[in-house]
């Protein structure tokens, strides 16, 4: 087949334009796996499977698909993301702060530990402040270090502290489900750039040596295939190769050892999704099985886009249905449909994300401004970025703090609204089961973020 004559002048535009649509693919792709998720978060694939008998979901519409309510989703409404977006957002406007098109795109500064915890400490105690959400879903280990004295000067040596003093054990998802806005903020960077600055960025709260590489190897990936370079499933496994390579020789810390063996059992998992037990209660959010499941969505969008002869329209359809059949195997659905989604994003582009997904996704406008904005400091998009003037990358959006007074104040809103959330549904629970002679009981339970 004869190539297409394309002049430079012509093929330069159309790069920019296919990595700009992908850079936005990973930030809004990661925050609709996430909004998704939060519909089946926690539960089990059974009870997935009866709270949302048709396994469709829409966010848009006069009557985007309810939740099946309980305490853990009622405070939240369909088109909201959770924590898992907030914590990736920490990081991208930690960037943009610092950031500035009058420089080049690869000697931007990248973001510091100190700054990532002076950001998580602020959303501990106040909330999402450019929007003024508030710090719902904060997991115990995440809980835990950042209130820490000492966490704001030296982050990594008191979660390096909290590590230990627990055994050694737990290596949850909390720092993996924040790094994929790096592997683009790095993307015209070498790509050990960007391991190093994912192992750092997650020792900040987690450094078991299973999330610090989970962490490589998200970063990476995303780098990757926004680049183009992952074209088959052994460009997958290459990039696992070379970031777990790299944390042997670079970014092990002295006495730390992995697993290999365990690692790829999860990241090529026999049975594909269903070998991860993805809803096994004890174990929901293992980084490895948050690491694994994305990386086997990519795996299946790489296969079926290989096998397909309508190209078009299976790129349309395929976000939708992968990550609506990971969600519905429940466990950890938001965290592992968000990094699913920016790896996903990322390979397919903001194009191809289903419209009945993104245009109800809340705040939808404002996370494309701030796509927007990186897509010119990394040069994709035409356009002057300072961001310096953006209030909403300063450390309190450009606001006064928030007392804990006020804090109080608005969590004793949410519990009011939430009561009455709860307490109307289940009027309309009994009137239904009134009329038709049978009732809906929930049999689940909010569950603590104890993973985190």
């Amino acid at each position: 087949m004869s190539t297409l004559p394309l002049p430079a002048t012509s093929t330069a535009p159309l790069l920019l334009a296919t990595l700009h649509d992908r850079v936005a693919g990973v930030l809004i792709g990661s925050a609709l796996g996430d909004a998704i998720g939060l519909y089946t978060e926690f539960l089990s694939a059974s009870h997935a499977a009866a709270a949302y008998p048709t396994g469709r979901f829409t966010l848009t519409g006069p009557s985007p698909t309810p939740f099946k309510l309980d305490s853990h989703r009622a405070p939240k409404s369909p088109g909201h993301w959770t924590d898992d977006t907030d914590h990736a957002l920490l990081l991208l406007l930690s960037f943009l702060r610092t950031a500035s098109t009058t420089q080049p795109a690869n000697q931007q500064p990248l973001p510091t530990q100190t700054d990532l915890a002076a950001r998580l400490r602020v959303w501990v105690t106040q909330g999402f402040r450019p929007l003024e959400t508030l710090p719902l879903g904060l997991g115990r280990l995440v809980g835990t270090v950042v209130a820490t004295a000492g966490f704001e000067t030296d982050p990594e040596a008191v979660a390096r502290g909290y590590w230990e003093r627990t055994g050694k054990r737990v290596a949850p998802n909390g720092s993996l489900m924040r790094t994929h806005p790096l592997g683009i903020v790095c993307l015209m960077r070498e790509e050990e750039e960007g391991f190093k600055v994912a192992a750092e960025l997650s020792r900040v709260t987690h450094v078991d040596p299973r999330c610090v590489v989970a962490c490589v190897i998200g970063t990476g990936l995303v780098r990757a295939v926004v680049r183009g370079e992952v074209q088959g499933e052994e460009g997958v496994d290459e990039v696992v190769e070379r970031a777990v390579e790299w944390w042997e020789k670079e970014g092990r810390k002295e006495g730390e050892e992995l697993d290999r063996e365990e690692l790829w059992r999860h990241v090529k998992p026999k049975g594909g999704l269903k070998g991860l037990e993805l809803d096994e209660q004890a174990a929901i959010g293992y980084v490895y099985k948050t690491l694994g499941s994305g990386m086997e969505l990519l795996r299946m969008a790489i296969q079926r886009m290989a096998a397909s002869k309508r190209g078009l329209l299976e790129r349309s359809r395929l976000f939708e249905d992968l990550i609506t059949d990971l969600i519905m195997r429940g466990g950890d659905a938001d965290t592992n449909a968000c990094f699913a989604g920016a790896l996903l994003g990322g390979y397919l582009g903001y194009s191809a994300l289903p419209d009945h997904w993104k245009h109800g996704l809340t705040h939808q406008e404002w996370l494309l401004g701030k796509a927007e904005a990186l897509c010119q400091v990394l040069g994709l998009k035409d356009g002057e970025f300072n961001g310096m003037e953006d209030d909403d990358a300063e450390l309190q959006a450009g606001k006064p703090a928030i007392s804990q007074d006020e804090m109080e104040g608005r969590w004793m809103v949410l519990q009011q609204t939430t009561f009455k959330k709860m307490e109307n549904a289940a009027k309309a629970s009994a009137a239904a089961s009134k009329s038709s002679g049978s009732g809906w009981s929930l049999p689940w339970q909010s569950k603590d973020k104890a993973k985190r």
